[in-house]
């Protein structure tokens, strides 16, 4: 037992990248060229850096035809390239370099962030349709749709800012996306691009003396609203 602890702290250890043992598939990397990988930055670890195929054989139980073949698919594949580089002694030596491997990972990682945030921005849009037709009672029309899509699209409106405009034109009975649109560019105008932002303001009128509440609002048939009743309170865009 004494023999083979100092065998295993002997070794050492290869320390190696949760991300690619989740991701390697992605990048066309297969199983036994994952093992060779680990071979290759073990031993690089301990100071070969270019490694015989006879060794990987051995090593992975591999006959060594294959693992010859495996090693020329990694480099025909841009996962592995063979470098030369000159070290201190003046020497010029071959190794293994994974470089190309993980510029693949980088761009398969930012292709599923991109893919990410295309999804996200799906259900953001067909969530706004939904808030809108929810709040108006009825469908939108295909003019509307194209109105929303303009927002998000051409005048980047966020939107959680969408939502809070429809807030707006709800608490004063103006069920109309133009009436949603003066909001969003006063808004615009005023630089207020976030929930919070426009928070910050009321709260400053407020502290002013002006309620952002009772400003003039207009019904959905373009007159203005009917502000005798209570005041409408300060709210957030988290509550329904």
């Amino acid at each position: 037992m004494d023999e083979f602890m100092r065998s295993y702290l002997k070794a050492g250890n290869t320390v190696v990248s949760n991300y690619l043992l989740s991701n390697f598939h992605r990048v066309g990397l297969t199983n036994d060229e994952l093992i060779i990988y680990l071979i290759i930055e073990k031993q690089r670890e301990q100071g070969d850096r270019f490694p015989s195929s006879k060794l990987i054989a051995e090593e992975t139980g591999l006959s060594e035809s294959k693992v010859y073949e495996l090693l020329h698919e990694m480099i025909q594949n841009n996962l592995m390239e063979i470098k030369t580089v000159k070290h201190a002694d003046g020497k010029s030596y071959d190794q293994y370099s994974f470089e190309r491997l993980f510029e693949k990972l980088l761009q398969s990682a930012n292709h599923e962030v991109v893919k990410q945030q295309q999804t996200n921005e799906k259900m953001d849009r067909e969530t706004i349709f939904a808030q809108i037709e929810s709040e108006f009672g009825r469908p939108l029309s295909p003019i509307e749709y194209e109105t929303i899509n303009q927002w998000l699209n051409d005048d980047h409106y966020a939107p959680e800012m969408i939502s809070l405009a429809l807030k707006e034109a709800v608490l004063s009975q103006a069920y109309s996306l133009r009436y949603m649109d003066r909001i969003l560019l006063n808004w615009e105008k005023k630089h207020l691009t976030s929930v919070s932002q426009v928070q910050k303001e009321e709260e400053r009128q407020r502290n002013n003396g002006l309620d952002p509440s009772r400003h003039d609002r207009r019904n959905q048939n373009g007159e203005k609203a009917d502000l005798t009743g209570p005041k409408i309170p300060i709210y957030k865009i988290s509550d329904q």
